[in-house]
Formats: structure tokens, C-alpha cells, sequence
């Protein structure tokens, strides 16, 4: 199964909550008018176009290719929404509008039309759940007059739908998509497997309530690993878990700092924002951080900062920050081996120094030792040469 979105999922244009609903009926009563195919426009103007891969705005359509595209429209047609956006709808409004598909193929093609609800994926992104699911929110709330709609090649179809906010709806953000999508078969390891290829609008509806944005920071682990080299820094691994657990769509933007002894800052790093969180959704996080030199205890903080989507009304108070850190020990082995070389070479110096000092002076002491002897036994043979020849000269009487 594939989803794509139109124009980008991720972040749709977010208007003003008149502007929202151009084009779109809110109201209690009255049934949607029904859908009459019109001449489609060439895939242009930002239009983006789904194909058995991806096709970009302009591309054109092949035989045997299926291309369409589905985005926000009126009773006449398009209009210039990106998206569904529905702002502070009380519980029981009912809204009438309507979703545009265009065949830009050279063949009648068969849609399958239904809404869904969104969820997050493991990196982060908004998807929607697999046609085989059926929805509790607000892809529940959508009903459509028809749940297949045939297009003649280059013409669109102006489907209405309806959206009821239960009586019972929670205040607070609530987010799916519209789809527009085909079966087709394709080969797999087994044989043939049917492959469900889909284009989505997203719709971002917020009910009237109080909004309490929050997020935590959860099951925060951390490792280190060294390296070889003594004069660099090993890397550290830091993962944890950002909980949007409040009850509106949220951007959180990261910051991940090793700190060792002292709170002296080793290493930081900023991982990339993560985009529409949405309420009750988890994001797990993996930070590798290089070059952290190890000096034995240190402490990982995560700390986060969120805010609302741009172009909605913010809650007051903001959001509040949230952190947590973690401990972990890096051993410093290659700088303790170092130092322990370190010293040996100091103290096989100072020893080898000492031990020439001592045989530089047992040298000079033998030396000395030998002069005095040499010198003595000089003085000794003098003395005795002396007083063998010496004294006055006697003559004998006659």
C-alpha cells in the first residue's frame, strides 16, 4: 500500500478558519448536493498528480497508465486549499463540502472514496491508516454518498461529503485525510498481490474546548563507545521518547547535550524538529553524538521546546519545555594507559638518572680513593729516600 499526499502532508497550508471553509457549508441541516463530473483541467497549477510510481505537476498520462489527483474543491470545482482545515467546531456542527478526484487518464477508471484517520510512523511523518482498518476519529466522522465513483478519461467528479463532530468529540485537535485510491495487481514472491495505491487530503479539524498542550520526554537510555585512539572521543548513543500527551497537533524542536564532571559541556547536537505530533503520539529518538572525549561519570540531558502549528490559534498558556537526562560511565582505558606510560617513562628516568648518578659517584669515589692512595704512597717513598742520604758530612780524626 502507498499514500501520498497533496500538496505535501506534512505541513498543509494552514489558513484562517473563514478562509478554511471557502467553499464549504457549515451547518445542522440541509443534504449535500449531488456530484456532476465536469471537464478537468490539464495537471498543472500545483497540482500534484498520482501515478503507479509518482508523477509531477504537468506530467501526462500514457495508455495503460492510471494518473489522477484529488484535492479540496466546491460544488464547481477546485479552489485553492491545500487542505481540509476546520477550526473551533463545536460538538454536533455538521460541515458540507466537498472533495474534488480528476482522471487525468486515457481510460474510465474506478476510485475507491473514504476518509481516515492519521497517525505518526516510526520517522516521524503522518500517514493514514491502511484501507483494511476501520477509523475511530475523525476519518469516522466523514460521510460520503458514494463509496466508489467512475471517471470518464479528463474529467473530474465534485464529490460531497459530510462531516459530523459527535456530541461526545473531544476538545482538541483531531486529524485524517480524504482518499482517492485504486487496486491494482502486481507480481510478488508468492504470485500476484493486490497493491492499494493511494492519493490523501489531509484534514485537520480542531473541536472547541480547552486546549492543554503538553509533552514528556520518556525512556531515556544512553551508551558509550570508545575508540583506540587516546588523543580522540568515542561516540555516544542517546535514545528517548517524545510524547505529545496533550490533546493538540504539535511541533517539537530537540536539543541533546553530554555534560561530564562539573556540568562541563563535552558534546551537543540539535536533531531535526519533529512536525505535527499528534495528540496521544509517540516519536522515538536516536542521537549519536562523535568526538565525546570520555571522562569517567557523565550525563546526557534531553531537553524539548514545543509550539503550535503556525496559522492556528496558540494555546495560553504556551506549551510548557520538557527534559530528562540519563547517566553513563565512559572509562578513559586508551588515556589511562597512556598515563600509565607516562609514568613508567617518568619513574624509568628518574632511575636511570639516579643509577648513573650513583655509578658517576662510586666512579669519582674510586678515583678519589685511588689519588689518595697514589698520593700517599708518594709521600710514604719520599720520606723514605730522605732519611737514607741525609745529614752532615763527619770526618774522621786522625
Amino acid at each position: 500500500m502507498t499514500t501520498s499526499f497533496l500538496p505535501r502532508w506534512r505541513r498543509g497550508s494552514t489558513l484562517l478558519a473563514v478562509g478554511l471553509l471557502a467553499g464549504a457549508v457549515i451547518m445542522s441541516t440541509a443534504a449535500p448536493a449531488a456530484a456532476d463530473p465536469s471537464p478537468a483541467p490539464s495537471p498543472a497549477g500545483g497540482t500534484t498528480v498520482g501515478t503507479g510510481g509518482s508523477a509531477g505537476p504537468g506530467a501526462a498520462a500514457t495508455a495503460g497508465a492510471v494518473t489522477w489527483s484529488v484535492q479540496p474543491s466546491t460544488a464547481d470545482g477546485p479552489d485553492r486549499r491545500s487542505s481540509f482545515t476546520y477550526t473551533n467546531l463545536k460538538p454536533g456542527t455538521i460541515v458540507h463540502d466537498y472533495v474534488g478526484v480528476t482522471n487525468y487518464s486515457k481510460m474510465p477508471v474506478t476510485f475507491q472514496v473514504y476518509a481516515s484517520d492519521a497517525f505518526n510512523t516510526t520517522t516521524g511523518s503522518l500517514d493514514l491508516l491502511p484501507a483494511s482498518q476501520k477509523p475511530s476519529d475523525v476519518g469516522s466522522w466523514v460521510s460520503l454518498l458514494k463509496e466508489t465513483v467512475t471517471i470518464e478519461p479528463g474529467a473530474r467528479v465534485n464529490e460531497p461529503f459530510t462531516l459530523t463532530v459527535p456530541d461526545n468529540a473531544a476538545p482538541g485537535d483531531h486529524t485524517g485525510g480524504l482518499i482517492a485510491s485504486i487496486s491494482t495487481v502486481g507480481g510478488g514472491v508468492a504470485g500476484s498481490v493486490n497493491v492499494d495505491r493511494r492519493l490523501a487530503v489531509p484534514v485537520y479539524l480542531r473541536v472547541t474546548g480547552a486546549l492543554h498542550p503538553a509533552v514528556a520526554v520518556e525512556s531515556l537510555s544512553t551508551s558509550y563507545h570508545g575508540i583506540l585512539n587516546p588523543f580522540g572521543g568515542g561516540g555516544t548513543d542517546v535514545s528517548y521518547t517524545i510524547h505529545n500527551t496533550g490533546n493538540s497537533r504539535l511541533d517539537v524542536s530537540q536539543a541533546v547535550t553530554v555534560t561530564g564532571v562539573f556540568g562541563l559541556r563535552l558534546k551537543s547536537a540539535h536533531p531535526a524538529a519533529v512536525t505535527d505530533l499528534l495528540p496521544g503520539a509517540t516519536y522515538r529518538v536516536t542521537e549519536h553524538l562523535s568526538g565525546v572525549f570520555p571522562v569517567g561519570p557523565m550525563t546526557a540531558h534531553v531537553d524539548v521546546a514545543p509550539s503550535g502549528p503556525a496559522g492556528l490559534p496558540q494555546a495560553d498558556p504556551a506549551p510548557a519545555p520538557a527534559s530528562n537526562e540519563g547517566g553513563l560511565w565512559a572509562t578513559p582505558w586508551p588515556q589511562l594507559l597512556v598515563l600509565v606510560l607516562l609514568v613508567a617513562l617518568v619513574v624509568g628516568i628518574r632511575w636511570w638518572v639516579r643509577r648513573g648518578r650513583r655509578r658517576t659517584q662510586r666512579t669519582v669515589a674510586v678515583a678519589v680513593a685511588k689519588a689518595k692512595r697514589e698520593t700517599a704512597a708518594e709521600l710514604a717513598g719520599a720520606t723514605t729516600s730522605g732519611s737514607g742520604t741525609g745529614g752532615p758530612d763527619v770526618e774522621g780524626s786522625p
